[in-house]
């Protein structure tokens, strides 16, 4: 029953993404006029096939664009970046939960964003870090009708900190005289929610007006939104070594060949139409050929017209 309950709840939360998603979009349509907004939009909707170049039997995949803050990318951005921090985190013994803030502010900008990852790169600089052997850093951004909070999770291989002195520091390099910390020493595997944070819940952008969500991609584009430093940069290649040990074999089709190449839906159906045309009787008179090349602009058209209705 507990099984049957939880696969019923991701199923809830898979179609929740899909409207949270479907609404992101509808109120960027006209608005957010770029390639990240045309691959956000292809998102779950479009079709990216792999062929099998011997033999040429292919398979499809839905296509994923991989935007930080897109609502359907999310989940599984941030569970590559547990499955990183979860096997670091098992060679540490003083795992330590550090949240830092600073006071919210009316506008949202690139600068403004990596402005603030520069003072966390002062931070760790500082005296006040220098027992941190390393970890890794998270940066989180809401916005609750008082304008725009920016605020940052950290998880610190570090035994002890002097949060009072966390706060003066880290209110200095905000510009305030002290500014909101908090720290948790965590031994359990709860931390890893709060470290692997989205950017914004998916949720949460889809009640934003079509203005914030708008100023908000802009904000963020091109940007990292997590770092890590010290003992987990130092082991990263090692650890992701092992993921990529655990993960399984690369896909082999039945013919035994292991070479594919990969095609979005309107090159796939072009050339699906020319294999069709060359394999007609009369594509040696031309009607054949002719004949498939317009089936494959017509289904073509059609699905791009059906993705720009979202039909």
């Amino acid at each position: 029953m507990a099984k049957l309950e939880r696969e019923r709840r991701q199923g809830q939360l898979i179609d929740n993404n899909d409207d949270f998603a479907e609404t992101v979009r509808l109120k960027l349509q006209g608005r957010l006029e770029s390639n990240q907004f045309f691959n956000f939009s292809r998102c779950g909707h479009e079709e990216i096939f792999r062929t099998c170049s011997n033999c040429g039997k292919w398979k499809s995949f839905t296509y994923r664009c991989n935007i930080k803050w897109c609502p359907r990318c999310q989940q599984r951005l941030a569970r590559i970046r547990q499955n990183l921090i979860r096997l670091w985190a098992k060679k540490i013994r003083q795992p330590k939960h550090l949240i830092l803030t600073h006071r919210n502010f009316p506008i949202l900008t690139h600068s403004k964003i990596r402005q603030h990852t520069k003072l966390l790169a002062k931070l760790r600089r500082s005296k006040i870090f220098r027992r941190v052997r390393g970890g890794c850093c998270s940066t989180e951004i809401t916005n609750e009708e008082h304008g725009w909070h920016l605020h940052a999770h950290m998880l610190l291989d570090v035994r002890w900190l002097n949060m009072a002195a966390v706060s003066i520091k880290w209110g200095k390099l905000v510009g305030q005289e002290f500014a909101i910390v908090k720290i948790k020493d965590v031994r359990e595997a709860d931390y890893l929610h709060e470290i692997c944070k989205y950017v914004v819940e998916g949720s949460e952008l889809a009640r934003w007006p079509a203005e914030h969500i708008n100023e908000f991609a802009q904000a963020v584009r091109g940007l990292r939104m997590f770092s890590s430093f010290g003992s987990l940069r130092e082991m990263a290649p090692q650890i992701r070594a092992e993921i990529a040990a655990q993960k399984p074999p690369s896909p082999v089709c039945e013919c035994g060949c292991s070479d594919f190449y990969f095609e979005d839906e309107t090159t796939h159906l072009w050339h699906e139409a020319e294999e069709m045309a060359r394999r007609s009787k009369h594509a040696r008179h031309g009607a054949g050929r002719r004949a498939a090349m317009r089936s494959a602009v017509a289904l073509a058209g059609d699905r791009q017209l059906k993705l720009a209705c979202n039909l």
